[in-house]
């Protein structure tokens, strides 16, 4: 299993809810771990959806937008859906600005997610 520090999950019948504990994901090891760590949460599902909490986050890097493109092909694959919650405004504005506001769904908190992933069910 892959170590994550800073990553906290928890898995609901197929959602897994993942909220990431650190202000600023800018260096590879940490970047690497946390999609290793994600990326095996998932495979334990059959369907799942993440719900990937970045309310803690206040700056990441480019690097962070791929391996969030990548979780959600793995996640699409699997037939299941991502959201991203708890985004800070400048945070959303990197989203927009590479398009990428396309390809998630965005909540402005991680419950809110969880509660409409559960009642809306894929």
């Amino acid at each position: 299993m892959i170590a994550c520090d800073f990553l906290t999950v928890q898995t609901y019948e197929g959602l897994v809810l993942a909220r990431v504990g650190k202000d600023r994901l800018v260096d590879a090891p940490a970047i690497n771990s946390l999609h290793g760590a994600l990326s095996e949460h998932l495979n334990r599902c059959a369907k799942p959806s993440l719900i990937l909490d970045l309310g803690a986050v206040g700056y990441m890097s480019s690097a962070v937008l791929g391996k969030l493109v990548a979780l959600q092909k793995q996640v699409k694959t699997a037939k299941g859906r991502m959201a991203i919650a708890g985004l800070k405004p400048t945070l959303l504005q990197l989203f927009k600005v590479t398009a990428l506001d396309k390809l998630f769904e965005f909540f402005p908190e991680a419950e809110q997610a969880l509660l409409h992933y559960r009642r809306n069910p894929i």
